[in-house]
């Protein structure tokens, strides 16, 4: 078929730092992308076979030690560490979040995401605990940038960020280093929150569908996968 290639030469002719990277096979738009005049299913980059990978275990910090660097944060950072532990949020769920995906009469939150089979974006209404409610009532009273409609927006007036002060966080890539190094604890980085929640629940002995329900996975596996990691782990 003219302007089909063959999932070898796909591989021979992209650059070879597409596969020298973090990535195991290719994702996201070329996995779910159809060519025109391709029947559905010959998407040639399915074919590709998935990399050699050397996988270690994640790090799940101790509870204690997340309470350690919750007290060292201040403002603004403790809400988002308790954000990222109640709601076992990604990063890139809770980083945008906005005073409108907020109801606080219902008590619920909304969180968007593009974690689904074809990377499309949906929203999920979650329930928020007591503890976080009132954080986030609390924030609202005393937030320094009442013009943004984002609930976290970067504070520090350096000359770094000139120019994004009262902006809407993209990244916060050295967001744990200060208040980690004053709790004087291993290093963890968000996506270790999430499955700390994880822990949290199963330990206190959640069922396998709960935790499910709280990480959000379409797929039951993804869960058994991480509870029988944390139980190997023990």
């Amino acid at each position: 078929m003219p302007g089909c290639r063959l999932p070898q030469e796909i591989r021979r002719r992209l650059p070879q730092r597409f596969f020298r990277g973090s990535i195991t096979r290719p994702t996201g738009p070329l996995l779910y992308a159809s060519q025109p005049g391709l029947p559905q299913g010959l998407n040639p980059f399915r074919a590709i076979e998935k990399f050699s990978e050397v996988r270690s275990p994640r790090y799940v910090p101790p509870e204690d030690d997340f309470w350690s660097v919750y007290d060292a944060a201040g403002g603004q950072d403790k809400l988002i560490l308790l954000t990222a532990l109640h709601l076992a949020a990604r990063r890139g769920e809770f980083f945008p979040l906005t005073w409108a995906d907020v109801d606080f009469a219902a008590s619920q939150i909304c969180l968007w995401t593009r974690k689904r089979k074809g990377g499309h974006r949906e929203a999920d209404w979650l329930q928020l605990t007591t503890d976080l409610r009132q954080t986030l009532v609390r924030w609202w009273d005393e937030r320094p940038v009442r013009t943004s409609s984002h609930i976290f927006v970067c504070l520090e007036e350096l000359p770094c960020m000139d120019n994004h002060y009262g902006e809407p966080f993209v990244e916060r890539s050295k967001f744990m280093r200060r208040p980690g190094v004053e709790a004087k604890v291993k290093p963890f980085g968000f996506h270790a929150k999430r499955h700390l929640t994880a822990s949290i629940l199963h330990r206190k002995g959640y069922s396998l569908g709960h935790i499910q329900a709280v990480l959000r996975h379409q797929n039951p596996n993804t869960t058994a996968a991480i509870s029988g990691a944390l139980d190997s782990s023990r």
